[in-house]
């Protein structure tokens, strides 16, 4: 594949995966940052293209939630990840920055934030600065995990495979930790009110 249609076709999966619901994109830089060791696409270049295409896909979901408020509440409500809505817009109340990268950076919970923001009508403006930071700190870890991984490999498929394993691995190990600081802080609150 050539270098264009390589990177051609990595903005196009991250800008439409990012704009649809619980799309995994961060497998697709990883994968692409593997391949970059072992082929003419750019590391550099795979980064860039992964930044700004979640920034385009995350504010395309935006405008979407926008659009289908009044037909998206009810569905929310009979979903199962209703509760992380709810949760995403107590959490926007707070700190709307933290709540984007948090999102952004922990498996799965970028969609329930990036709704919730839709559905609060939360500025574009104010969105869009804090998901600019939040995907390039995402870009950033799933690239450098890629090219880890295509470091170690010498072959293109191992590499992506290591650097997938890689990706995931971080996802988990975040999302655990981020599910126990939760906890721990609403145990405290129970302890503090009871």
């Amino acid at each position: 594949m050539g270098q264009l249609r390589g990177h051609l076709l990595l903005a196009l999966s991250v800008t439409v995966g990012s704009a649809l619901p619980f799309v995994p994109t961060g497998e697709m830089v990883s994968g692409a940052a593997a391949v970059a060791a072992h082929s003419e696409l750019n590391l550099v270049l795979i980064f860039l293209i992964t930044w700004v295409g979640s920034v385009a896909g995350d504010t395309l979901m935006l405008v979407e939630a926008r659009l289908g408020a009044r037909k998206l509440r009810p569905w929310i409500a009979r979903r199962k990840f209703a509760g992380q809505v709810e949760t995403a817009q107590k959490s926007l109340t707070r700190n709307a920055f933290n709540a984007i990268v948090t999102g952004r950076l922990i498996p799965g919970g970028r969609t329930p934030v990036i709704v919730a923001l839709g559905l609060s009508r939360f500025s574009i403006r104010r969105f869009l600065l804090a998901d600019t930071v939040a995907c390039a700190l995402w870009a950033a870890i799933y690239s450098t995990l890629g090219s880890i991984g295509g470091r170690i490999a010498n072959h293109p498929v191992w590499a992506m495979v290591i650097a997938i394993a890689f990706a995931t691995s971080i996802g988990v190990l975040v999302q655990k930790i981020h599910k126990a600081v939760t906890e721990r802080r609403e145990s405290r609150a129970v302890r503090q009110d009871g």
